[in-house]
């Protein structure tokens, strides 16, 4: 879902620490030759309860558990995080 729909939420900023990574495989197709495609999740604990969003490899891995900074998102979107995770987009 994340790279073919249009995101027409309202870009938030909250305050957030990391409390979670999470990889799994994801298969696209059913009902053909099974290809996973590797999946990297980050969850965020927010005042407004827990954020969870799809990220690159290189995102997955410049962060850590236990990490605090200022989490902007875009719906289901993560646009920056901190120092670690920048917008690159604009």
């Amino acid at each position: 879902m994340k790279w073919y729909t249009k995101n027409n939420n309202k870009r938030e900023s909250l305050r957030a620490k990391l409390i979670d990574k999470k990889e799994n495989e994801y298969f696209r197709i059913p009902g053909k030759i099974p290809t996973p495609e590797q999946v990297f999740e980050l969850i965020f604990m927010t005042e407004e309860g827990n954020k969870t969003f799809e990220v690159s490899m290189f995102e997955y891995n410049v962060v850590e558990i236990g990490m605090e900074g200022l989490l902007v998102f875009q719906g289901y979107q993560l646009i920056s995080f901190g120092k670690w995770i920048k917008d690159i987009e604009k």
